[in-house]
């Protein structure tokens, strides 16, 4: 009995043996490996445009990596968002950064694969800085005199591009500044009423002078601030302007700017109620400045029953006679002239008073006009 055991175990020994005799060692099994490079911080980067940098996803390993999605942070987006790397393969991946705020932008893109080991991940950021801008800027004058003649009252306007509508208007200098202005070609219009718009190109690079030169579509009514050839700009005739302390105005020869070319020099230094000037006929020019305004062919008041600070027209503005002024202070300045030229030979009579007191003044039928500075006040009829 024994031996029929032992007989049988040497068997199975053989047998066994002899099955395990082709059998080969079994290898690892093939795996994936991922890994990201590049350089995925962007810096700084203005509002609206946009910056890119190449990322790299790498499988290192021995089997086909298969990628099902990338995920990228606010501000950041990419060309590769699935799809299968080979073994020991790469895929280059353009990552854009397009920051639509000023502001921080930061976080990690991730791929998601089958990969066994290896970073999936990888730091992104960058800064987004607001957009410059400039100042467009310039002088709008009318045509066609040869010197300056100021517009004020311009609507000067961008009308296209991402500037479109920025808008300002000029001031009594004739000056505008449109700000907040981005970079660009761009077409800007200059309008006012009475006049031909003018429409011209401009390219911002930085801040930027565009002037403007405006033709009226009728004969001009009014004057700005500027120098004027006699008749050719401005006829020969009576203009009347109610200015603010400061207007200083000439009547000049010429314009070569020295004192022999003066006729008439006049500073209207307190807040007169009008002032008149004659432009006759062997004027070279007329020189005004802001601080007058504007001139017309009008009369700024009618009759008046009592007589206010301002140069006024005997008859049609001031009846003749005696005037009597009560609350006249030191520096009370009056004259009667014989016309409107401000030149000193057109002074009939004229006094300064050095204290305060009742000033008392006679204006004849024969006078043409006459003024009163702030210092007199009102002066009263006397009957």
């Amino acid at each position: 009995m024994r031996s029929t055991v032992l007989l049988a175990l040497f068997v199975t020994l053989l047998v066994t043996a002899g099955c395990n005799k082709d059998k080969s060692p079994t290898g690892p099994t093939p795996t994936s490996s991922i890994a990201l490079s590049g350089n995925m911080n962007f810096g700084s980067v203005t509002v609206g445009q946009t910056f890119a940098a190449t990322l790299t996803i790498a499988n290192s390993g021995t089997a086909d990596l298969a990628v099902t999605s990338v995920t990228y942070p606010a501000g950041f987006s990419g060309t590769f968002a699935s799809g299968t790397i080979p073994a020991n393969g790469s895929q280059a991946v353009t990552v854009t950064f397009a920051p639509t705020a000023a502001q921080s932008y930061s976080g990690n893109i991730t791929v998601t694969g089958n990969q066994s080991s290896g970073t999936n991940s990888i730091a992104v950021s960058g800064t987004g800085i607001a957009t410059p801008t400039f100042t467009l800027s310039g002088l709008v004058t009318e045509t066609p005199p040869t010197t300056s003649t100021v517009l004020a009252g311009v609507r000067v306007t961008i009308i296209d591009g991402p500037n479109q509508g920025k808008t300002a208007t000029t001031g009594a200098d004739g000056r505008y500044a449109i700000t907040g202005v981005v970079n660009g070609g761009y077409t800007v219009t200059a309008v006012l009423a009475g006049f031909t718009t003018v429409a011209l190109p401009v390219g911002i690079t930085g801040n930027t002078t565009l002037d403007f030169r405006l033709d009226p579509l009728s004969p001009r009514m009014t004057f700005g601030p500027g120098q004027y050839r006699v008749p050719v700009d401005m006829p020969v005739g009576r203009y009347y302007v109610d200015p603010p302390s400061g207007c200083h105005f000439q009547r000049v020869r010429g314009f070569g700017g020295t004192p022999a070319e003066n006729i008439a020099d006049t500073v209207v230094d307190y807040d007169a109620g009008q002032w008149i000037v004659d432009l006759i006929a062997g004027d070279a020019g007329f020189v005004t400045d802001a601080n007058c305004g504007f001139w017309t062919t009008t009369p700024r008041r009618g009759l008046l029953t009592s007589i206010t600070q301002g140069m006024w027209i005997v008859g049609a503005q001031v009846t003749p006679g005696t005037y009597r002024a009560e609350n006249s202070v030191a520096g009370c300045f009056w004259q009667r002239v014989s016309s409107f030229s401000n030149s000193i030979d057109a002074v009939i009579a004229s006094q300064f008073a050095s204290s305060n007191g009742v000033q008392l003044v006679t204006i004849a039928n024969t006078d043409v006009g006459f003024s009163t500075n702030d210092k007199c006040g009102t002066w009263t009829r006397t009957p």
